[in-house]
């Protein structure tokens, strides 16, 4: 009936009525049935590698599936186990470790996952009957994805150890370079320090040797003029002589002494030049044969030849031949010495060697692998008393030179020393320069020449800080000159714009200005630059000669010197310029004489030709003047009277009086050869005052009348 309720015996309604009648309802019949737990049936993973293959089942052990990460694609398969309610199972799954989501399936009861990151996850599946709600119940499977051994824990240590290890070595790298640099900076400036304690150290030894040279000059110069003096009996020249020679012997401990602190702090620079080592070899082995006071001693020079050209540092090879010759003289009471320069072939190599052979006591075994140490001195009976440096500096300077030296030594039958240059060595890192050298010959020369001044004698300026040496100079010349004396630069450069003397002899190291500066003043104004410049020196290298010829100087003397000496520079320097003034002034009457006129032009300074220029033309543009006297020309060059008559004195020879009538003689020679005027008319034309004074001026200059000239040219 209508509005009936059909219920079991439990009470649920299973039973619909409709129009009064109970039926079947099937739904509540569904809700009632009990859902089947869900298995997971199989897994089957597939190779990463090979997606086509058709894959390999794997065992599930205690809830758990262990995969390589080479097969982390995989299938799992899962099922009620009521077969019965299949038909209307729907699931639902999620895997923790990729997210929390739960996903219906509806009826698929297969899941693929690819490619998984290794790792651990957590496979749920659950399952409700169709129009059934979800049920929290489940079931779970752990997989384990087992990750490439470069990423397994141990893989992982590993890295992180070689990361640390890593970061530990930038770090300590990084702390080594933060301590070299340091330690470099440090170095750098300890070297700086070093270079510039160095520097003052080669300073001081500089200034010692200077200051100690200084008394030596006063002690070797009137020691030789005394010797000089043909009136000393026997007896006094011979205990003169052996003072000398203790002076001498003084002064070469100093000079070695300073050569050898030269090597020692690297100071000392190689400077070659192509010159002929014959001639050197022969000059030092002459000097010593000339010396050589032992009768029983022989010297003797052997050259191979003659023309033994090659590059080599002049005075580095005299040092070392100096050395091992007078070691040859001290050690040969009686026998021969013997010098020999030679040439040979070791290897294909050519060498050119020097040798110093004697027949003295000879060295020790002992001894001989010592020698050229520095301060090492033999205990043999025949030990001479030394320093211990001669030898250990001819080592050292032998090295600088890229020589070698070797011994020979057999006791009591004498030594053998060689010295081994490599012939064609053109010393690429060394300085190659074309040294002015002042010829001995010069030393010899002790003729006196007179060039007048105005006071009759020829002016001489001595510049010299030290007392005694100035006095003593100037005491030695006094009687031939008239000596002007300065004791700094500054003082000397004031007397030598007042009075321009004819030479200026001056020392290089003094205080306020320096001998240097002061040649370079001399030699820049055009009131002085004519005037020859000797400097006295005690550091004799080349590169302080170099610094004085580059100044403008004309000759270096070395500390200490002799009065003769410096008397036969002078001299010699005089004598020169007085040859060039004659060549200069004279009229050529062909051109080999005209072309040898400007050759000695051009060996004069610039500003004395530019002097001489200037003069000339103020004369030849004033010609026709009578009266052209030393004001006149002195106005025009805006120079004192006695400025210029000193200024053309010393470059002409000539007063000023004498070069204008030699200018004014030579255009008169040229109006007299164009043919062009009468005598008078170049008698005016010249300013003589009448045709007469003119013939006689010219019969002076040529030695013969115009008249006589003109016949003998139409001859």
């Amino acid at each position: 009936m209508d509005g009936a309720v059909c219920k079991d015996d439990n009470g649920n309604l299973f039973f619909g009525s409709q129009n009064g009648a109970c039926y079947f309802n099937p739904e509540h019949i569904i809700e009632n049935v009990q859902i089947a737990p869900v298995k997971i049936t199989n897994i089957k993973s597939y190779d990463n590698s090979n997606p086509s293959s058709k894959g390999t089942i794997v065992p599930i052990t205690n809830n758990k599936v262990e995969l390589s990460h080479q097969n982390s694609t995989f299938t799992i398969s899962f099922s009620v186990m009521d077969f019965s309610q299949t038909p209307q199972v729907e699931y639902a799954y999620t895997m923790e470790g990729l997210g929390k989501t739960w996903f219906e399936t509806g009826d698929e009861n297969r899941i693929t996952f690819r490619n998984l990151e290794p790792g651990e996850y957590t496979f749920k599946v659950k399952a409700k009957m169709r129009n059934q709600p979800w049920g929290n119940k489940f079931t779970s499977l752990q997989i384990i994805i087992a990750p490439p051994i470069w990423l397994t824990w141990y893989a992982k240590l590993l890295y992180a150890i070689l990361i640390i290890l890593i970061l530990f070595g930038i770090l300590r790298f990084y702390k080594r370079k933060l301590a070299l640099e340091s330690r470099l900076n440090l170095e750098h400036h300890q070297h700086e320090n070093d270079q510039k304690l160095n520097n003052e150290r080669l300073r001081f030894y500089t200034n010692i040797t200077h200051e100690l040279r200084t008394p030596l000059t006063l002690i070797l110069g009137p020691l030789e003029d005394l010797l000089a003096d043909k009136t000393l009996s026997p007896r006094q020249a011979n205990k003169i002589s052996i003072i000398r020679d203790s002076a001498n012997r003084l002064l070469n401990l100093i000079n070695q002494i300073l050569e050898f602190r030269k090597t020692e702090t690297e100071n000392r620079k190689l400077k070659v030049g192509y010159h002929n080592l014959a001639l050197l070899v022969q000059e030092i082995g002459i000097k010593y044969k000339e010396l050589n006071q032992n009768a029983e001693v022989n010297i003797h020079i052997q050259v191979d030849t003659q023309d033994t050209k090659l590059y080599y540092d002049h005075e580095i090879i005299t040092i070392i031949i100096d050395n091992l010759m007078s070691n040859a003289v001290k050690y040969t009471p009686k026998g021969d010495i013997t010098l020999t320069l030679a040439s040979n072939e070791e290897n294909g190599v050519k060498y050119t060697t020097i040798s110093v052979e004697d027949t003295g006591h000879g060295i020790s075994k002992e001894s001989l692998n010592h020698i050229f140490e520095r301060y090492y001195q033999g205990k043999g009976k025949y030990q001479a008393s030394g320093s211990g440096i001669g030898l250990a500096l001819v080592k050292s300077l032998a090295d600088l030179h890229q020589a070698t030296i070797e011994v020979e030594s057999e006791v009591e039958k004498g030594s053998k020393f060689t010295l081994k240059l490599i012939t064609e060595n053109t010393y690429p890192n060394a300085e190659h320069q074309v040294v002015k050298e002042v010829h001995k010959s010069e030393e010899n020369n002790e003729q006196t020449i007179s060039i007048e001044t105005e006071d009759g004698k020829p002016i001489i300026l001595i510049v010299e800080d030290n007392r005694d040496i100035r006095e003593y100079v100037r005491s030695s010349f006094e009687e031939m000159y008239e000596v002007l004396t300065a004791a700094d630069g500054k003082e000397g450069w004031d007397i030598a714009q007042n009075q321009i003397p004819n030479i200026i002899i001056s020392d290089i190291m003094m205080p306020v200005m320096d001998g240097i500066e002061l040649c370079r003043h001399i030699k820049e104004d055009m009131r002085t630059s004519h005037i020859p410049v000797i400097l006295l020196t005690a550091k004799d290298t080349l590169q302080d000669k170099e610094e004085g010829y580059a100044a403008g100087a004309d000759s270096f003397i070395t500390k200490p010197f002799s009065a003769r000496l410096l008397n036969s520079r002078i001299n010699n320097i005089l004598e020169n310029r007085r040859k060039t003034a004659g060549v200069i002034t004279s009229i050529p009457e062909t051109e080999s004489e005209q072309e040898n006129i400007e050759n000695e032009r051009k060996n004069l300074n610039k500003l004395d030709q530019e002097f001489l220029d200037k003069v000339t033309a103020i004369i030849e543009e004033n010609l026709c003047m009578e009266k052209m006297d030393v004001a006149f020309i002195a106005d025009k060059m805006c120079m004192s009277h006695s400025t210029l008559y000193r200024k053309i004195k010393g470059l002409t020879e000539m007063t000023v009086n004498e070069y204008v009538r030699k200018i004014k003689m030579k255009k008169g020679m040229e109006l007299i050869n164009e043919g062009k005027y009468s005598l008078a008319e170049i008698s005016d034309l010249t300013g003589f005052s009448s045709v007469a004074y003119f013939r006689q001026c010219f019969k002076d200059e040529y030695g013969m009348a115009p008249t006589e000239y003109l016949k003998r040219k139409q001859n």
